[in-house]
């Protein structure tokens, strides 16, 4: 059981560093409302890693507290990618605006999954907090599957 738990928390961990290589990249040379946008995903994808070493220690108050964090971004994010906002260094995907009603759908997915994770850190129970922050990392995977370039 420990060395599954161990290959979970490795995989979050490689999710987290794929992540923040790719926005690195992104973040040179952006402006305005893009800037804006790829720094709140930066502070996302910190707040995950957060998470992660949260879980690690059984350190479920600062789970639930980046999980908050998380789900006030799942609220404000879709301001924050208005039409035309797709011009580089932008990664965001013309999908977005093609298909709104499934960006919409992917962030309340990330919305839901964000406060069943601040439920489920509420408990104490680590298995029931694992599988809700895989259940996290999961809507961040699929919304950057279909929108994003």
């Amino acid at each position: 059981m420990k060395i599954k738990k161990l290959i979970c928390f490795i995989n979050i961990f490689l999710f987290c560093i794929l992540l923040s290589t790719a926005n690195t990249f992104a973040v040179e040379g952006a402006k305005g409302i893009i800037k804006e946008r790829m720094d709140k995903f930066k502070e996302s994808k910190q707040l995950m890693k957060k998470i992660n070493v949260g879980l690690q220690n059984d350190n479920f108050k600062v789970i639930e507290e980046s999980a908050q964090m998380l789900l006030l971004w799942s609220k404000e994010m879709p301001k924050f990618f208005p039409k035309g906002s797709d011009i580089s260094p932008s990664e965001a995907s013309s999908d977005i605006w093609l298909n709104p009603e499934g960006f919409n759908e992917a962030i309340k997915n990330f919305e839901l999954a964000s406060l069943d994770l601040i439920n489920q850190s509420n408990t104490n129970d680590r298995d029931k907090t694992i599988n809700a922050f895989r259940n996290l990392a999961g809507t961040c995977k699929g919304c950057h599957q279909k929108f994003r370039n």
